[in-house]
C-alpha cells in the first residue's frame, strides 16, 4: 500500500469516499471499502482525517460544493441583482441537470450534514444563504421585489425550496421539471409586490 503522509493519498480517500457514496449511499463507504478502492491502508484515514465521520464529511462538502460553486459565483457577479439572481437560478438548473445521477449523494452529504454538524457543509450553506441575503436585499432597495421581503428569511427559504427540488428530482424523476419549478419561484419572489 502507498505511504499515508502524502497529499494524493488524501486525495484518492477523498474521491474513493466519493464514488462509493454515489454507487452505493453511505452504507457503501465503510472504511475498508473506502480504502480499498483507494489503495490504501486502513491507518490513512485516522492520519488524515482523524476518523471515517471526518473523512465522509470532507469528501461529501466537495461535492455539494462543486454543484453550488457555480450558483455562488453568479451571485457574487456584478451588475444587475435581478440578473445576478436569474443566472444563479439558470446555473442552479445546469447544475441539476449535470448532478441527476449524484443526487442521492448529495441528499447523502446533507443528511449526514445535519447528522455530525459537519463544519465543511455548514459553512457552504451558510455562504451560500448570506450570498442570496445581499442579492434578496439589493433586489429590495432596487424595488424589484417587496419591501416585507426579509433577505436572510427568503434566502432561507430558497435553499429549503432548492433542497426540496433535489428531494422532489431522487423521488419523482418523471415529476414536474426543475427548471418548471425554477421559474415558479423566481417568478413569484420577483413578482412579490406590497
Amino acid at each position: 500500500m502507498n505511504d499515508p503522509s502524502s497529499s494524493a493519498t488524501r486525495d484518492r480517500l477523498l474521491e474513493a469516499t466519493r464514488a462509493r457514496v454515489r454507487e452505493g449511499g453511505l452504507r457503501a463507504a465503510s472504511s475498508r471499502a473506502i480504502t480499498a478502492e483507494a489503495g490504501v491502508n486502513l491507518a490513512a484515514i485516522t492520519y488524515h482525517f482523524g476518523g471515517k465521520d471526518a473523512l465522509v464529511a470532507a469528501a461529501l462538502a466537495d461535492e455539494v460544493r462543486a454543484w453550488a460553486q457555480p450558483v455562488i459565483d453568479a451571485l457574487d457577479g456584478p451588475g444587475d441583482p435581478a440578473a445576478a439572481m436569474l443566472d444563479a437560478v439558470s446555473r442552479l438548473n445546469a447544475a441539476f441537470d449535470d448532478a441527476r445521477a449524484r443526487t442521492p449523494a448529495l441528499l447523502d452529504a446533507v443528511a449526514h450534514a445535519i447528522r455530525t454538524r459537519a463544519p465543511e457543509v455548514l459553512e457552504l450553506w451558510e455562504q451560500l444563504r448570506a450570498r442570496l441575503a445581499q442579492r434578496i436585499a439589493a433586489l429590495r432597495e432596487a424595488g424589484a421585489v417587496a419591501a416585507w421581503v426579509e433577505p436572510d428569511a427568503m434566502a432561507s427559504l430558497i435553499l429549503a425550496v432548492a433542497s426540496g427540488v433535489t428531494i422532489a428530482i431522487g423521488i419523482d424523476p418523471d415529476g414536474p421539471d426543475h427548471r418548471a419549478i425554477a421559474q415558479q419561484f423566481a417568478s413569484l419572489l420577483l413578482s412579490a409586490r406590497e
